[in-house]
C-alpha cells in the first residue's frame, strides 16, 4: 500500500477530479430532490387578481350596517360579478375573485344569513381592503421565483406547478454501479453456510444514495474471481457514470480488485487513508469516478458517509455545508490516525457508538452518521466541535 494519505486531503483529491453533472429536463413530477439548473418565472401576477381570503360577504366598505340583500353568490372559479347596489352584498367563497364594486369581506363567522339577507355582527369592525389578497401583491409576472441552484423539495416544486413550469432543466443524476465482492457473502434471502455471512452493504449503500436523490444505483456481486472481477469492472466502465466497490481493496492474496483497477484505470489518486476504520480506502479519478472500499461494515458506513456522498452532493452542485457538533463527553484519541466514529445526534450532541470491532454492523443501529476526530496526542476538551457526516437526511 501505497503512504497514506489524510482524510483533508483524500477529500481535496476528489473534489478536484469530480466532474461537475450535465443537465437534464424532466416533468416537474419527476423532479424531487434534483438541483434545478434553470430558473423558474412567473407567468403572471400572484395572485393574478383579487381574491377573497374568507368565506363570507363581499360588500362595499360604505355599505349600510343594517341587513344587506344578497345579489348573487361569487364562487371560486368563476369570473367576477358586479355588486349593483353599494347596500347590498355578494356570498363569496375563498379564493374567489372580489366582485366588482366590492372592497372589504366579512368574514361568514360575523355574518348572519337568512332569507336572502345578510346581517353583520354589530361588534364587528370593518374597513376596505378587509380579507382582499390584491393581485400581484406577492410577486409580478416575470420575477423570478426559483434562483438556479435551488434544491427541488415538495415547496419548491408547487411553486413551479403555479407557475405553469412542467418541465425544469435539472442536474442529471448519474447512473452508479455498485460492485461487491466475496466468496463469503451470500443474498440476504439465501442460507449461509457456517462459514459464510448475509450481504448486507448493497441494501445501506443503495437506500442512502437513491433516498437523497444522489443517483440511480446498479448492483453486482462478484465472487473472488480475477476473470469475473475483470469483466466486472469492464461493464461497469462502460456503462456507469460513477462506480462504487467494496471489499478486494486490500493485499489479501484474493484481493483483486486495486492491481485491476491500476491496470484497466491507471493509477489511484490516492490509496490509503490515515484514518480508522476505513484505512486501506482508495479512489481512482479516471475514466470515471471510481470509490473503492474496504470490505468491513463499518468501513464501508464510515468512507460513504464521509466521502461517497459529499462527493455525489458537489457532483450535482447540492451545497453541502459540514455541520460541526459537540462531543457528548471528552471525545478518544489516537496519535496517528483519524477516527470515524459512528454515533448519533441527540440534544444538539453527538453520542458515539461502541463497536466491538470494524465489523461489527449492530452498532450501526440509531446512529445517523460519523463524526471526525482529528489525530491528537492529548485529551480535548468535551465542548469541542468536530464534523459530522450524516449518511441519511436528518
Amino acid at each position: 500500500m501505497n503512504p497514506l494519505t489524510t482524510p483533508a486531503d483524500a477529500s481535496q483529491l476528489i473534489e478536484l477530479s469530480i466532474p461537475v453533472a450535465t443537465e437534464v429536463t424532466l416533468r416537474f413530477d419527476k423532479s424531487f430532490g434534483k438541483l434545478l439548473q434553470q430558473p423558474v418565472l412567473a407567468d403572471r401576477n400572484i395572485p393574478p387578481f383579487d381574491r377573497a381570503m374568507m368565506d363570507g360577504i363581499a360588500i362595499h366598505s360604505s355599505a349600510n350596517r343594517g341587513s344587506l340583500a344578497i345579489e348573487a353568490v361569487q364562487a371560486a372559479g368563476s369570473p367576477a360579478l358586479t355588486l349593483l347596489d353599494t347596500n347590498a352584498c355578494l356570498e363569496v367563497m375563498t379564493g374567489a375573485p372580489i366582485p366588482v364594486g366590492c372592497d372589504c369581506v366579512v368574514p361568514i363567522e360575523e355574518v348572519i344569513l337568512e332569507n336572502g339577507q345578510a346581517r353583520i355582527s354589530e361588534q364587528y369592525a370593518y374597513a376596505a381592503g378587509d380579507f382582499i389578497h390584491r393581485e400581484a401583491s406577492d410577486h409580478s409576472a416575470g420575477d423570478i421565483m426559483l434562483q438556479p441552484g435551488t434544491v427541488l423539495g415538495a415547496a419548491e416544486l408547487a411553486i413551479a406547478a403555479s407557475c405553469g413550469a412542467s418541465r425544469l432543466t435539472v442536474s442529471r443524476t448519474p447512473q452508479i454501479h455498485l460492485i461487491t465482492t466475496g466468496d463469503e457473502v451470500v443474498p440476504p434471502e439465501g442460507t449461509p453456510e457456517p462459514f459464510q455471512i448475509r450481504s448486507s452493504h448493497p441494501i445501506a449503500i443503495i437506500s442512502a444514495i437513491e433516498s437523497a436523490g444522489l443517483g440511480s444505483v446498479t448492483h453486482t456481486h462478484i465472487a473472488d474471481d480475477e476473470l469475473a472481477t475483470r469483466e466486472a469492472l469492464h461493464h461497469s466502465l462502460a456503462t456507469a457514470n460513477i462506480i462504487i466497490l467494496t471489499g478486494g481493496v486490500s493485499k489479501g492474496k484474493f484481493d483483486y480488485i486495486a492491481p485491476l483497477l491500476k491496470q484497466i484505470a491507471g493509477s489511484a489518486l490516492f490509496h490509503g487513508v490515515s484514518q480508522r476504520p476505513g484505512k486501506p480506502f482508495a479512489y481512482f479519478g479516471k475514466p470515471i469516478p471510481i470509490f473503492a472500499l474496504p470490505g468491513n461494515p463499518l468501513s464501508v458506513m464510515a468512507c460513504l458517509a464521509r466521502y461517497v456522498l459529499p462527493t455525489l452532493r458537489l457532483h450535482l452542485g447540492i451545497p453541502s455545508g459540514v455541520k460541526k457538533l459537540p462531543f457528548s463527553t471528552v471525545a478518544p484519541h489516537h496519535p496517528k490516525l483519524t477516527q470515524l466514529l459512528a454515533g448519533r445526534i441527540k440534544d444538539g450532541k453527538i453520542y458515539p457508538s461502541s463497536p466491538n470491532n470494524s465489523g461489527d454492523y449492530a452498532a450501526l443501529l440509531g446512529c445517523h452518521g460519523v463524526i471526525e476526530i482529528p489525530v491528537t496526542a492529548a485529551k480535548t476538551s468535551p465542548d469541542t466541535h468536530y464534523n459530522f457526516y450524516p449518511w441519511a437526511q436528518i
